[in-house]
């Protein structure tokens, strides 16, 4: 009796070491199993980012080159705006000439053309001046006229300011020969784009302010150059 006894307590400790080694086994099992589905998630996710990226590729190289023809652009308009930077010229003052001959007065002035009329067999044609200012003069005369945050820099957008400070409207006769170039007058049209200097008739620069057509050209700055109160020249003030 006693022997059978022992016999069992001996064999208890195998049982237990045997179910432990299951379990133990049980659990290396299971984190294979969980290594190879990670794994597998792993590997499925990097080969589907992969495929993505390369489907993508055109996008992205087309989006990049969209940014770059966008940023030639920004650059081509400023160096434009940069290039038809208004600079007023005095006004010249009469001197001395030959003998029969009066001496010629000529201005180049800047401003919003009002009115563009006919009268007694004459052209005319009505400008408001304007100031067209860059650099340290603008940023100056932006702070004057308190378009600046109080606190923080000033930004000159594009690098030019427009400033109005007199509501003095000025009239002058057109000369039949006047020259008139235009920046951006195909603009907004099938086909059209801005085309530098390029030049129009009287007539239709006459149509822009007696008619609908191109109401965008009503409201850009322009250049006058006058000789002895006559308009001589009229060019379209590029704005960036």
């Amino acid at each position: 009796m006693n022997q059978k006894q022992n016999t069992k307590a001996v064999a208890s400790p195998k049982s237990s070491n045997k179910v432990l080694w299951w379990i133990l086994g049980g659990c290396l099992a299971l984190l294979i199993l969980a290594g190879l589905v990670i794994g597998g998630i792993a590997y499925w996710s990097y080969k589907k980012v992969k495929k993505e990226i390369k489907e993508n590729k055109p996008k992205l190289e087309q989006w990049r080159d969209q940014m770059e023809k966008a940023k030639e652009g920004v650059e081509q308009q400023k160096k434009r705006a940069k290039e038809s930077t208004f600079e007023e010229e005095p006004e010249t003052a009469p001197s001395g000439g030959e003998a029969g001959i009066f001496p010629v007065s000529s201005e180049r002035q800047m401003g919003y053309v009002k009115k563009v009329y006919a009268k007694s067999g004459k052209n005319y044609l009505n400008i408001d001046y304007i100031q067209w200012l860059t650099g340290d003069a603008a940023e100056r005369a932006m702070r004057e006229d308190r378009e600046c945050p109080k606190t923080g820099e000033c930004i000159v957008l594009n690098d030019y300011y427009i400033r109005n400070v007199n509501p003095l409207i000025r009239t002058f006769e057109i000369s039949p020969d006047v020259q008139i170039f235009m920046q951006t007058y195909g603009a907004g049209e099938p086909g059209g784009d801005i085309s530098w200097n390029q030049p129009i008739t009287f007539s239709q620069f006459w149509s822009i302010f007696t008619t609908s057509a191109k109401p965008h050209l009503k409201n850009v700055p322009y250049i006058v150059e006058i000789q002895n109160q006559e308009i001589v020249k009229i060019t379209e003030q590029y704005i960036p």
